[in-house]
């Protein structure tokens, strides 16, 4: 592993104080730079693009961009050399007592949930996300904490460390807030992927005999999971799906073919006759000869 220079706490912390507030253009020198440090660090882009770098991954960042990095984490933020705007972030760098004293060993930001004053809102093995994009209000909710918090580090005015605190608070909690949104987000459109696949082998295999286990088991999941999460995505079950489908391609080969419709049946999935009937009459309003000689075919 490299040797990266290493920003300590105690070369920015000003006396008896465990947290510290600048812009990024005020330490020019670790600017385009990797490099790691001994405290926790919540960067908020405040204009500019560019890119950072985390380890082994690179991070296009642009405005609304906010980043959590822990202990001993090598990370930059790299101009964008085309960019004639500069890439200026908010660096709220602080120990984990800072909020609460029983983190004094603390390393990991996940670990600051262990603290009395977030868990009683996050939820039992909850990750943040290491990077949240935000726009819109919740841009300029955080742009506006920040925005405070910096001008009290500044001013240092009376109890300015106790306010500093609480919004530092506010912005871990509406963290905790936005990385479970996103990761609902996630979650769903992982769910609708999963569904979409399925759907698609069901058109490509209406022929055949598609059943929920079959169906739940390609997707990795329970069958009453699946079932319940086909419902969320299609609005409808999976066993009438199938049947929409075929009655679909019945349908199609009705206006578009003289096969008879017992073959028509066969060649749908249906194999049994009554059933077809029924069904069919169900989804259109009409027998299959009816809707035959009310389609047009000739």
């Amino acid at each position: 592993m490299e040797n990266y220079p290493v920003l300590r706490s105690n070369m920015l912390f000003r006396e008896n104080e465990l947290v510290y507030i600048n812009r990024s253009n005020e330490l020019e020198e670790y600017c385009n730079v990797m490099h790691c440090h001994d405290f926790l660090e919540i960067a908020f882009v405040i204009s500019g693009n560019g890119i950072h770098r985390v380890a082994e991954k690179e991070y296009e960042t642009t405005r609304g961009d906010i980043f959590i990095i822990n202990f001993d984490v090598p990370h930059g933020f790299f101009q964008n050399a085309e960019s004639g705007n500069p890439l200026v972030v908010y660096n709220c760098v602080f120990l984990p007592q800072f909020l609460d004293l029983s983190l004094f060993s603390a390393s990991h930001f996940e670990e600051i949930t262990t603290s009395f004053l977030f868990k009683s809102i996050v939820p039992e093995n909850f990750t943040p996300m290491p990077d949240l994009k935000l726009s819109g209000i919740r841009l300029f909710e955080i742009s506006e904490l920040f925005d405070r918090m910096y001008a009290e580090y500044r001013q240092r005015n009376m109890g300015y460390i106790d306010i500093i605190r609480a919004y530092l608070i506010e912005i871990i909690v509406k963290i905790f807030r936005y990385s479970a949104d996103s990761s609902k987000r996630e979650v769903a459109k992982r769910n609708s992927e999963l569904i979409r696949k399925s759907v698609e082998y069901m058109k490509l295999n209406y022929r055949s005999e598609i059943s929920l286990s079959n169906l739940a088991l390609h997707s990795l999941l329970s069958k009453n999971y699946f079932s319940r999460l086909f419902k969320e995505v299609t609005g409808t079950n999976v066993s009438d799906y199938i049947q929409y489908l075929r009655t679909e391609q019945a349908c199609t080969l009705l206006r578009t073919t003289d096969m008879k419709i017992v073959e028509i049946a066969g060649q749908t999935g249906f194999s049994d006759m009554k059933f077809f009937y029924e069904v069919f009459k169900k989804i259109t309003g009409k027998t299959p000869g009816e809707y035959r000689k009310t389609s047009g075919y000739m």
